[in-house]
């Protein structure tokens, strides 16, 4: 993995090297902004989802160093929307409610006075899993003042996946349960601390899942990189994932310098590729004009290969890798005007012939 991402900053010319601070706005008079996530802050734990504290401490300091402003989730959200954020607009996110927020984040942000938001799966909290927070100590993140709280689904499933004799009328129903009875669950427990948004587990999500949360009038945050601006889907919000081996100051310095690079439209927006549906080897999509350089396009794999891509107008066509059973992911860039890439991340979830994939 430290090899790929190490790809991936050289073909997208960005040094390890002094974290540098990102310029502001899109270029074209409104703001954007970027969502940093993490899940554990730990010196242990599964490399995917920990960062050390002191590379987290270093992360925080290089935020204040360099005159970031970090906003609660909410203000940043409605802020992008309207366009009105403020230069090097920040938000800091963590999935999965881990205990160490309570003992090796929360120490940290508080003496910053640096606000943040918890997506918290209700089920093992109601279990009482020992590695999660409880809700005693979901209210002592909450009593800081700087704690926000979003539903992460009841069970922290696959929610894509169907069940044995499940038809769509009955997966929607599921579904919606999960996304709903958390947040109550969580608005029982913590009150006004907690906002109307849902991170999908996992990070994946299909078109019948957003339809859903537009429904509910929720936001949905992703797992793919990118920044937040005023043409951000609303139920696939971007967040740069930071974790063990991709979180130097390189990885920082990237995140913290992306502009959006938003799509006018696509060929085909499906997301969700069900058993039997055969993988796409093209997307075809149209890119919204922006302050990018149109000819410095370029695609990648997930592991940092360059992709092929043809234009035909203003349509740009990527020759897509093969796609593997669960989560498959794009990413396009392109040289910013004000310095930084533009981002741009597609997630593809493909199951496999029997209806599964990555049970983690």
């Amino acid at each position: 993995m430290v090899r790929r991402l190490a790809l991936l900053f050289c073909l997208l010319g960005i040094a390890a090297g002094p974290l540098a601070a990102g310029g502001a706005g899109e270029g074209t008079g409104t703001g954007h902004g970027v969502i940093l996530l993490y899940h554990r802050i730990a010196a242990d734990g599964p490399d995917s989802t920990r960062v050390a504290p002191d590379r987290f401490e270093a992360h925080l300091d290089a935020l204040v160093d360099g005159g970031y402003r970090v906003l609660p989730l909410a203000e940043l959200l409605a802020g992008a929307r309207a366009g009105t954020l403020p230069p090097r607009a920040v938000a800091l996110t963590f999935d999965d409610a881990y205990r160490s927020i309570l003992l090796g984040a929360l120490p940290l942000l508080a003496e910053r006075g640096l606000p943040f938001t918890v997506f918290v799966a209700t089920g093992p909290v109601d279990a009482g899993f020992g590695s999660y927070l409880s809700w005693d100590e979901l209210r002592q993140l909450a009593g800081s003042g700087l704690a926000t709280f979003g539903g992460h689904s009841v069970s922290h499933g696959h929610l894509e996946a169907r069940r044995d004799g499940e038809d769509d009328a009955g997966w929607r129903s599921r579904v919606r349960g999960e996304i709903v009875d958390s947040l109550e669950r969580l608005k029982s427990e913590l009150g006004d601390a907690v906002i109307d948004a849902h991170a999908h587990p996992y990070g994946e999500y299909s078109r019948a899942t957003e339809s859903l949360l537009a429904a509910e009038g929720l936001w949905g945050l992703a797992q793919q990189s990118g920044a937040v601006g005023p043409r951000v889907t609303p139920t696939r919000v971007p967040r740069f994932p930071l974790y063990h081996g991709a979180d130097g100051d390189a990885r920082l310095r990237m995140a913290l310098a992306t502009r959006p690079l938003a799509l006018a439209a696509e060929a085909e927006p499906r997301v969700y590729l069900p058993p039997g549906m055969a993988s796409p080897t093209r997307w075809r999509f149209r890119p919204s004009p922006g302050a990018w350089r149109e000819q410095g396009l370029a695609c990648y794999a997930a592991d940092g290969r360059p992709l092929a891509l043809s234009r035909s107008g203003a349509w740009v066509e990527v020759v897509l890798p093969e796609f593997r059973p669960g989560r498959n992911k794009v990413n396009c860039t392109a040289p910013a005007t004000g310095g930084g890439y533009a981002w741009h991340a597609r997630l593809w979830v493909r199951a496999d012939a029997a209806g599964t994939w990555l049970r983690e």
